[in-house]
């Protein structure tokens, strides 16, 4: 098993821009990285008329991945102990990245914003959606939002 990392973000996630990456991780070379978890949260729609379901995906970008405009976000280890992490993270990319070759959607899940937070964990790590070199994981929202939102979430990142 190797060392576990919290990626937490707060910001604002708007609806002018479409498709959002909430969390963008991308591992270092020769340190493969699993997904343990994540939980996402709203902190500003409330009540029936805020309502509203979204879609959010897991996805691994294989081959070259290119991304532009996230909020660069340093991986906190869960043991004081541990080293820094190798891998990079972003969140809140307003433009979503991209790869060479064909994206692998590893779950789709759905989200009413007014049931915060909502909570995703494999805790068996063959469940794990997994990236390698030149690899990377996403936690991408796939719907526009009706308005802006506040959001926080974090993201737990195993680095072997």
């Amino acid at each position: 098993m190797g060392r576990i990392y919290a990626v937490p973000y707060q910001g604002t996630v708007t609806s002018a821009g479409g498709d959002a990456d909430l969390f963008e991780l991308i591992p270092a070379s020769n340190k493969p990285i699993k997904l343990r978890g994540f939980r996402l949260g709203n902190f500003s729609e409330f009540g029936d008329a805020a309502e509203e379901a979204v879609r959010v995906s897991v996805i691994r970008l294989p081959a070259t991945v290119t991304s532009s405009n996230g909020s660069s976000v340093t991986p906190v280890p869960l043991d004081s102990a541990d080293v820094a992490a190798g891998f990079t993270a972003e969140a809140n990319g307003a433009t979503v990245a991209t790869t060479s070759g064909s994206a692998v959607i590893v779950e789709e899940l759905a989200w009413n914003i007014r049931m915060s937070p909502m909570e995703v964990w494999y805790p068996d790590e063959r469940f794990c959606p997994k990236a390698k070199n030149a690899e990377g994981l996403f936690i991408r929202l796939q719907s526009t939002l009706a308005d802006d939102i506040s959001f926080a979430g974090v993201a737990w990142v195993e680095e072997e």
